[in-house]
């Protein structure tokens, strides 16, 4: 008896793929695709937790979960009203919302529980977020600490990162794009509350 669930759980376990046993994040940001071979939906951000659905040659089928604006459910955001966006989408309908999975107002704005899901490349997803973090830290270090001390993470919440380091760059150049994409998402997971 005991020999039996033994083997069922080897059996099991050996037709579950390790890529689908731990929670997955990407290690850059890339495109998202409705097939496996194309038809572009729009882009997953680097460090975005993604559920491994299923695996096809070199593309993975993967689900990202989080908050998404009612009246414009083309994004997915970590939290309600926190500029971390998971991913952005170029059709509003690849994003479905799940009201019943929870619904929250922040500032006069209704946000909803949302996921999508679409095909990336297998090799850009990593289970180590340490090791991402790790980088994105000493990035920080380097690009930050060149013409004042570095602050740390958790001197501005999330939301002051996202104007403090805009997508096009502010007086000093830096943009939350190429090398400093991962560092800025660093600093917005571990920013203060």
């Amino acid at each position: 008896m005991q020999f039996t669930r033994f083997l069922t759980a080897a059996l099991i376990a050996a037709a579950v793929p390790a890529a689908f046993a731990a929670p997955g994040y990407l290690d850059q940001s890339v495109p998202v695709n409705g097939r496996a071979t194309g038809d572009f939906l729009g882009k997953i951000n680097v460090a975005t937790p993604v559920e491994v659905l299923e695996k096809k040659g070199s593309q993975a089928l993967v689900r990202v979960s989080g908050w998404s604006l009612k009246e414009y459910p083309s994004q997915i955001f970590k939290a309600p009203g926190v500029r971390i966006e998971e991913a952005s989408f170029d059709e509003e309908k690849a994003v479905k919302l799940d009201p019943k999975s929870g619904e929250k107002t922040v500032q006069g704005n209704v946000w909803v529980r949302s996921s999508a899901q679409g095909w990336v490349p297998a090799k850009a997803i990593t289970t180590n977020i340490n090791a991402l973090w790790a980088k994105a830290k000493a990035r920080h270090a380097d690009a930050c600490s060149t013409c004042h001390a570095a602050p740390a993470a958790n001197h501005f919440t999330a939301n002051q990162w996202a104007t403090l380091l805009p997508v096009r760059g502010g007086r000093t150049g830096h943009t939350r794009k190429g090398a400093n994409e991962l560092m800025f998402r660093w600093l917005q997971e571990h920013a203060k509350n």
